[in-house]
């Protein structure tokens, strides 16, 4: 920066109202915070949402889960090679044996097809689904359930009153039909991951009252395997390498896929562009505002392009006051937008569709990346927008400036 270029910069930082009062500088500065306000706050909450839904995904369900390759239950001998195959694996968290079963809850009014798990956890181990028990208590007893908060809300049940399940008996076929078992269980907790779909329909019950149900003494149907922190996103490689290890009786896959959290991430820098159009927008007025500063400048132009400077020189000096209030504007932007995401996820009037979303709450993150995605794109398009209408500086002449002021 020359020193006549930083002369005229101080001198506008130290005295810029004359300047910023201008309709025309109002008008370009609120297109440039409005604009990017919402680009950053739809980036903000979308980022929210992938992470929220990633969280709530990789807690909900197994990271992969181990089955018998015939469809059947695992046998005693297919459930000792799996521990004494992935027990002491660094990578793995924790290892649970459970029985699922498809079912339904009924009563007079409702039907819902629902799932039944009963897990088994080693005396002195924490319940693995226990952070999600938001009412009651997570440990079941024989003839007790936790169920899904959006269940009971479905069948108007709280802790401590009774939900009957209904269990089609297929391999129990009478002269009168298909036998139907039906048994009551007392809820004493309340399940809530933020999932809809388990908070709606996941029951789970104790491996005693599983097996009553499906009339069977066999241990267990599957295994699940949580990974930790470091290697949940290994979880497809991690299953090819168990399936290898442990032989072609068993098979070993994560049930969460990918492509969910891939498409989830393409639509959030989908909006990323469809908003930054919105900053391409603002930039119009950017045009606007530098070409009226430039006519009413002329004068000025004309006596610095007498004195010798260049149109170059002139050209800097109009551009850095202008971005100069560009920069500061988008700054302004980006922090109007992350007050503005916060009050989309704290309001209470709107909430997610769970049965459309995954997920029934919003959220929001504001990350150090986006930030400067954001910051860098906004400040790209409004120095386009600057140095466009800056050009006809070039094209202005000395004479024509003294005999038209």
């Amino acid at each position: 920066m020359k020193s006549i270029e930083r002369f005229y910069l101080l001198r506008y930082i130290k005295s810029p109202k004359r300047m910023l009062m201008r309709f025309s500088f109002v008008f370009m500065v609120l297109g440039i915070v409005i604009s990017v306000s919402i680009l950053s706050a739809g980036l903000n909450l979308f980022e929210g949402y992938e992470r929220a839904l990633k969280t709530v995904l990789l807690d909900s369900f197994a990271h992969i889960k181990i089955e018998s390759g015939n469809g059947r239950f695992l046998n005693q001998e297919q459930l000792d090679r799996i521990y004494d195959t992935l027990g002491k694996r660094p990578e793995i968290s924790a290892l649970i044996p459970y029985i699922g079963i498809n079912l339904m809850a009924i009563d007079s009014e409702n039907t819902r097809g629902c799932i039944f798990n009963a897990y088994h956890t080693p005396e002195g181990e924490d319940l693995h689904y226990g952070k999600f028990v938001v009412e009651g208590r997570p440990q079941v007893n024989d003839g007790e359930v936790v169920i899904g908060h959006y269940l009971a809300e479905e069948f108007g049940l709280k802790v401590g009153d009774e939900i009957s399940l209904l269990y089609p008996q297929l391999r129990r076929v009478t002269p009168l039909g298909v036998s139907s078992d039906t048994r009551r269980f007392k809820v004493v907790g309340l399940y809530r991951s933020g999932y809809y779909e388990f908070d709606r329909s996941l029951i789970i019950g104790t491996l005693t009252d599983a097996r009553n149900i499906l009339y069977t003494n066999d241990p267990f149907a599957a295994v699940e395997i949580k990974l930790d922190s470091k290697h949940v996103d290994k979880a497809k490689e991690l299953a090819s390498s168990y399936r290898y290890a442990l032989g072609s009786d068993l098979i070993a896959y994560p049930p969460i896929s990918g492509d969910l959290l891939r498409i989830v991430a393409m639509q959030k820098w989908l909006i990323f562009i469809v908003f930054s159009f919105l900053v391409l927008i603002a930039g119009i007025n950017v045009i606007s505002a530098v070409s009226t500063m430039i006519l009413d400048r002329k004068n000025q132009i004309a006596i610095l392009r007498t004195l010798g400077a260049t149109a170059a020189t002139v050209r800097k000096v109009i551009n850095y006051q202008i971005l100069l209030v560009c920069l500061i504007a988008i700054i302004i932007g980006q922090a109007v937008g992350a007050l503005l995401s916060l009050f989309v996820v704290k309001q209470g009037f709107y909430r997610l569709k769970g049965d459309v979303y995954f997920i029934d709450k919003l959220e929001h993150h504001i990350s150090f990346f986006n930030l400067v995605t954001v910051f860098v794109v906004a400040s790209i398009l409004v120095i386009i927008c600057v140095w466009i209408p800056s050009r006809q500086i070039n094209r202005l002449k000395i004479i024509d400036l003294i005999r038209n002021p």
